[in-house]
């Protein structure tokens, strides 16, 4: 079971780390385009820039997301570096349902506006503006889900001793 759970795992953050590359690959484009657009041809290109504006957002949702896997969003490294063993793995599993409850509710909270703003469009762009409120709980959902997929991990890891605590 954990096998499977770490090979799904993987092959999410693999599909996540590909679309946040592709992401910021077109944001960055977008902005070489806008500049093309208005320094050199004098006709600016109004959608341009909230559309970038979308994919950035959409790549930091994203992104929590895998930061939340490799654990260097909440790190409680010194406390960890410092305790060692089980002491330090107490503090990472605190800090992993730490961020599995921030996500949760944002994923959550996040629902909730973008039903708010579907009505609403995006100027410049004449689409919902719930597009980009959308990454919300789509991120907040994904980086809560491999929080609790790291959590299970780590439980199940024995306790690592720091090379950094001093040997008697």
């Amino acid at each position: 079971m954990l096998k499977h759970l770490r090979t799904f795992e993987q092959q999410v953050a693999l599909v996540l780390e590909g679309l946040v590359v592709a992401l910021l690959a077109a944001a960055a484009s977008l902005g070489a385009y806008q500049v093309l657009t208005r320094f050199v041809l004098h006709q600016p290109a109004s959608w341009t820039e909230a559309l970038t504006r979308v994919f950035l957002v959409w790549m930091v949702c994203l992104g929590a997301a895998l930061a939340v896997r490799a654990g260097s969003l909440v790190a409680f490294d010194v406390l960890r570096t410092i305790g060692g063993g089980r002491f330090g793995k107490f503090f990472q599993l605190v800090g992993l349902a730490s961020s599995n409850l921030f996500f949760s509710m944002l994923a959550w909270t996040g629902y909730e506006i973008t039903e708010r703003v579907r009505f609403q469009n995006l100027a410049g762009l004449e689409i919902s503006i719930a597009w980009s409120y959308a990454a919300l709980p789509v991120g907040g959902g994904l980086a809560a889900l491999l929080a609790l997929f790291t959590f299970i991990r780590v439980w199940n890891e024995p306790p690592v001793e720091s090379a950094d605590r001093a040997v008697d």
